[in-house]
């Protein structure tokens, strides 16, 4: 991968734990989500109006935009429900473990083989990301925050793959624009469906945006244009395998931040078993 593009992908993975960050703590995480989600859409809009594209899609791309936004549906509400019962340093590090999935499903339904690094890169994934959320005297610190962050994973590997194979007959705006329409709404839903014993349950989508515009605003701006320097990098032919790798400097990089931003204890612990997955998930990648 040539230098230029490394840049870029470490650009993106550095600003890509900033959402979570940002997001941390706020009183209504489902509704601050959304509210993510729909910026993307205005984003995405610009991108398009500024690019001058036009917002339709190749005919065979739609299941695609509806299998990312199940995908990404499953991550964000996987990802706020993680991090509303535990610290950032201790679950982003697992959901940003999709590689491992990725794998997984290569393995079972693609018949893919793997070498002995790459099946010792999966079990250091397994084992350190065990480690960094351990409690004294048990194995799991908190078993459903570890499950929710797991399934986290499992789809951002599923939006993951529908993305980069999306990016080969479409452009990224109008794919991004459709995507985050469905998962606005998606995730509009499920904050109803939790507040469904209220009179005006949207209301509570509103107010969770009113009380965070500003963190919204950021976390939105920030992620966009992360992820926006991965898919320009896949645009321009680099290899997933190769931007995948780098993108990992992203796991380390959330359990300094989560310790400086946040205060969250155990920094030096976790950074060593967030480092190890890191690692883990380069050895699958490469």
């Amino acid at each position: 991968m040539e230098l230029p593009w490394i840049l870029l992908v470490l650009l993106s993975a550095v600003s890509h734990p900033l959402r979570d960050l940002t997001l941390k703590g706020v009183a209504h995480p489902v509704s601050c989500y959304t509210g993510v989600c729909l910026s993307w859409v205005v984003f995405a809009a610009v991108h398009m109006f500024l690019g001058n594209h036009a917002p339709i899609l190749p005919q065979e791309t739609w299941p695609l935009v509806g299998a990312s936004a199940i995908g990404l549906t499953v991550y964000y509400y996987g990802t706020l429900s993680a991090l509303r019962r535990g610290n950032v340093s201790a679950y982003y590090p697992i959901v940003r473990s999709s590689p491992l999935a990725i794998a997984g499903f290569s393995w079972l339904l693609l018949d893919q083989s793997y070498t002995g690094a790459a099946l010792l890169g999966m079990g250091l994934i397994i084992y350190a990301g065990l480690m960094i959320q351990k409690g004294k005297g048990r194995l799991l610190d908190d078993p459903k925050a570890f499950a929710m962050a797991s399934l986290a994973m499992l789809g951002s590997a599923a939006y993951s793959i529908s993305d980069a194979t999306a990016m080969q007959s479409a452009s990224s705006a109008p794919f991004l624009f459709w995507t985050y329409i469905f998962v606005t709404l998606s995730l509009a839903s499920l904050r109803a469906w939790e507040d469904r014993a209220q009179s005006a349950p949207l209301l509570g989508v509103i107010r969770g945006w009113a009380q965070n515009p500003w963190r919204i605003l950021f976390a939105g701006f920030s992620s966009y244009l992360s992820y926006l320097l991965i898919l320009w990098v896949f645009q321009k032919g680099a290899e997933a395998a190769a931007v995948s790798a780098v993108r990992q400097v992203s796991i380390p990089v959330s359990v300094v931040l989560a310790a400086i931003l946040l205060k969250e204890p155990r920094g030096l612990h976790r950074l060593i078993w967030a480092t190890l997955i890191a690692i883990g998930i380069a050895m699958i990648a490469l």
